[in-house]
């Protein structure tokens, strides 16, 4: 293969991943460091899964307003996992729609207090679509 020809596959490499960098959302997985603190939410959640009708319940009730549990059943889950494949259930193995998840987690005191502080949630694998609620994660003043 000529020097030239060598040339163009290594631009067009990286042209590629720079299109695969954007398509995804551009952010590389984050390594702590001196200037950047981490705070893995793996472990248990609280789940629940709008099996109503119309998939919507979650919403017309507004379970985000309270705890997950005070709108009614929640199981312990995994995150994380597959909903489907952890319990033994035909309705959740089947299950399309709306899933629940809620989880407290005590956040490092520099997070909150330095209201210049930029905190980023990175969601390694919600399908399709996600909603993020946090009540009482930040202080006045940050944004998320």
């Amino acid at each position: 293969m000529s020097l030239k020809w060598s040339a163009c596959w290594v631009a067009l490499g990286q042209l590629l991943c720079s299109c695969a960098l954007a398509l995804k959302g551009g952010m590389l997985f984050p390594k702590e460091s001196p200037s950047r603190e981490l705070k893995a939410l793996d472990g248990l959640w609280h789940f629940r899964a709008d099996l109503s009708n119309n998939r919507l319940q979650g919403f017309e009730q507004q379970w985000y307003r309270q705890p997950l549990r005070e709108s009614g059943p929640v199981l312990d889950m995994p995150v994380p996992s597959s909903f489907n494949d952890i319990t033994q259930e035909a309705a959740l193995r089947d299950f399309i729609g709306w899933v629940w998840y809620e989880r407290e987690a005590i956040l490092p005191r520099r997070w909150t207090q330095d209201t210049d502080m930029r905190v980023v949630l990175r969601i390694n694998s919600a399908h399709y679509y996600a909603v993020v609620v946090s009540q009482g994660l930040l202080c006045p003043g940050h944004k998320l």
